[in-house]
């Protein structure tokens, strides 16, 4: 449900609350390694002061699924701040304004365990759906945190150890940090700031929930409970490369923003023919529109 017609079935008391950003049609949110990097830090950095907590996440490149506990009041304004946090990042690295907007977003209240279930299953499994990576493969979600026997293990570094400004640099928030967030790689782990516990009551043990997964993988088709998945052989950051390369030995460009429209169709239709890039993919990688897009191919 979109967020100007959502009513808290709470009643203000605390629940859980599935939270969908906009899919971008003609850009991508989070290109590369790096990108995802700083999605997933938000995240943390985020819920430091926040009155909330994260059960379960997604980062796609093109937009976000969060699955969250607290007040409806608390939960949007950890959204909100995380909306403001990425817009910030976006308008400083790449110069782009307004392509992230709160009220672009659809939320969903979760009223059982059965829907808290199916919903973290639909959140873990996106990328599998979107024929990017298995669940347990791809690494800017949560789905590794389940059942894991990781949470105690002493790895990764220890970011309250560090000077207060490289905390500060490495979360880009001026809060003071929590003693049990470690980094990886450049990353909080998971463990340090999703709320897996809540999760996996709603399973009951580690069987269920592997089982689950696995007899969702098992499926010839995937149907999705909110929309279509569009079938992808690569992923937008593999694309990007290809993208990059015809740009440079074939229109000698260095990038998409250098060609004319004429020359991006040209493209779209390379990419469509070379690599099985579908409609969205190419709406996001040319920045033409979907219904240029119907026209073209």
């Amino acid at each position: 449900m979109q967020r100007k017609d959502f009513t808290d079935p709470f009643g203000g008391k605390p629940g859980v609350f599935f939270f969908t950003s906009s899919h971008l049609e003609t850009q991508m949110l989070f290109r590369n390694d790096n990108d995802f990097k700083y999605g997933v830090n938000s995240l943390a950095a985020c819920l430091i002061g926040s009155s909330c907590s994260l059960l379960c996440y997604c980062l796609m490149s093109n937009h976000m699924h969060l699955l969250l506990y607290g007040t409806y009041k608390n939960c949007l304004a950890y959204y909100d701040h995380l909306i403001k946090r990425l817009s910030m990042w976006l308008s400083k690295e790449r110069g782009i304004t307004g392509l992230l907007r709160h009220n672009d977003v659809d939320i969903q209240a979760i009223t059982d365990v059965r829907q808290l279930r199916n919903v973290a299953l639909y959140t873990i499994r996106n990328p599998y759906r979107a024929r990017v990576a298995s669940p347990l493969s791809y690494k800017w979600s949560s789905a590794d945190v389940y059942f894991s026997n990781t949470h105690n293990l002493e790895y990764g570094q220890v970011l309250s150890d560090l000077p207060v400004l490289e905390v500060r640099r490495l979360l880009a928030n001026k809060a003071r940090c929590p003693k049990t967030y470690r980094m990886h790689d450049g990353v909080v782990l998971n463990r340090c700031f999703v709320d897996h516990k809540r999760v996996e009551k709603a399973f009951g043990d580690a069987l269920t929930f592997y089982d689950s997964l696995r007899v969702y993988d098992l499926e010839s088709a995937v149907k999705l409970s909110f929309g279509r998945a569009e079938s992808i052989t690569f992923t937008d950051q593999q694309l990007m490369e290809f993208t990059k390369t015809i740009c440079e030995k074939e229109f000698h460009v260095e990038s998409v923003a250098q060609l004319d429209k004429k020359a991006r169709f040209l493209l779209a239709r390379k990419l469509s023919r070379r690599y099985g890039a579908g409609k969205k993919q190419l709406s996001r990688l040319t920045g033409i529109t979907q219904d240029d897009l119907d026209r073209l191919l």
